[in-house]
């Protein structure tokens, strides 16, 4: 069926024209969400999304060209659902790894001046360099990578268990270090 045949349909508040739509330009829309997204999932979540998005914004809009329009509605769909999903994971990752290192960072207002912040930079470098180097690259890429524990156990072919605890103790000596050396947690 035409473009235009479709259109008219759509302002007609027919249905069909959805049906038509998704014959004609499925697989269109459908690739332009897989290209943010990688869940099948999502892609069909978000190719009904592009469907009822068509079917409120045509009829007071006549689309010059429809698959260019049906493709900008999908990037759109699919990057809002990409940075909905990321932001999700990256926000419960980091408040995992936050609650971890709780007692070991200082209160946020002891380290805004900048001359305490500047001394809490050297500690930290200095406990760093005293770390065993595997402890070292465990601790940085688990609380600046944020990797997982199982990810870095199978980096490093060790178990979970043995990460957890290097990590623990990492942990404990640097709250050690900090309160010996005057830092208010």
């Amino acid at each position: 069926m035409e473009d235009e045949k479709i259109i008219e349909l759509l302002f007609a508040r027919n249905q069909q024209g959805l049906t038509y739509t998704a014959e004609k330009y499925g697989s269109l829309y459908k690739n332009t969400l897989r290209q943010a997204l990688t869940d099948p999932q999502d892609v069909e979540e978000c190719a009904n999304d592009v469907l009822l998005s068509i079917w409120n914004t045509v009829p007071p809009t006549w689309p010059v060209h429809y698959p260019s329009y049906i493709c900008r509605i999908a990037r759109r769909i699919g990057i809002n659902r990409f940075k909905f999903n990321t932001r999700e994971k990256r926000n419960s990752q980091c408040a995992v790894l936050l609650s971890e290192l709780e007692g070991c960072i200082p209160a946020r207002s002891r380290a805004e001046d900048r001359h305490e912040a500047k001394a809490l930079q050297q500690i930290l470098n200095r406990f760093l360099r005293e770390l065993e180097p595997q402890t070292r690259v465990l601790f940085i890429r688990r609380y600046f990578f944020l990797e997982s524990v199982q990810d870095l156990a199978d980096r490093f072919a060790v178990s979970p268990n043995f990460v957890s605890v290097r990590l623990h103790r990492a942990r404990t000596a640097l709250r050690k270090l900090l309160e010996k050396e005057g830092v208010e947690l």
